[in-house]
């Protein structure tokens, strides 16, 4: 007798009638052809990091904190009409150990003190340069002469300053060209000056 060779073989063909269909697989040529694309868009991913963006210019940051001030009453309540001087003290960082990074001049500046959105004080920026991967530290005055504040602006400062929460806008502005806008506390020293936020075009 022959032997059964089909004996305890088993294929995945479907039964006739179950209405069955075998799924159909991508070609293998697409799989190369998606893999590549991926592999592709990860690699100039990879290359604008560590080429081009390091290239690209990385101008100076700039931060604020006050040195001091004067002409305004401590926690009790303000004056209707008051004499406010700051000084202020603007940081400008340009980063280190980057290749991009750029210095920076200015020829003029202007900087304003306001609280709640009223201006109390204003002044001028001395001349200053940042140099590349270097710091600059650049004193300023803002002074105030008879500031009117209203019966609502006075007792808000004065509940914010008992609480120590009252902040005070500062902006400046440089060369008609570079604005920043930066926050500071009024009775809350900080370790670390106020960062500011930089908003560049053309003021005229």
């Amino acid at each position: 007798m022959e032997p059964d060779l089909e004996a305890g073989l088993t294929t995945c063909r479907a039964p006739a009638g179950d209405g069955a269909t075998a799924t159909p697989r991508p070609p293998h040529n697409l799989k190369i052809i998606i893999g590549c694309v991926v592999a592709a868009v990860v690699g100039l991913g990879f290359v604008w990091l560590v080429v081009c963006e390091p290239l690209a210019p990385c101008y100076p940051t700039f931060s604020v904190d006050i040195a001091g001030f004067d002409g305004l009453d401590g926690p009790e309540l303000p004056a209707p009409t008051v004499d406010p001087a700051f000084n202020l003290t603007l940081h400008g960082v340009s980063r280190r150990h980057h290749i991009g990074s750029v210095g920076l001049c200015q020829e003029s500046g202007t900087v304003s003190v306001s609280y709640a959105g009223a201006v109390l004080a204003w002044g001028r920026v001395p001349k200053f340069c940042v140099p590349a991967q270097g710091q600059r530290r650049v004193g300023m005055v803002a002074l105030g002469a008879d500031v009117g504040l209203s019966e609502d602006l006075r007792r808000r400062m004065a509940s914010e300053r008992l609480s120590r929460s009252a902040e005070l806008d500062v902006e400046i502005m440089l060369d008609r060209q570079r604005l920043l806008s930066c926050r500071v506390k009024l009775d809350e020293p900080s370790s670390q000056p106020s960062p500011c936020k930089v908003f560049t075009g053309h003021w005229g």
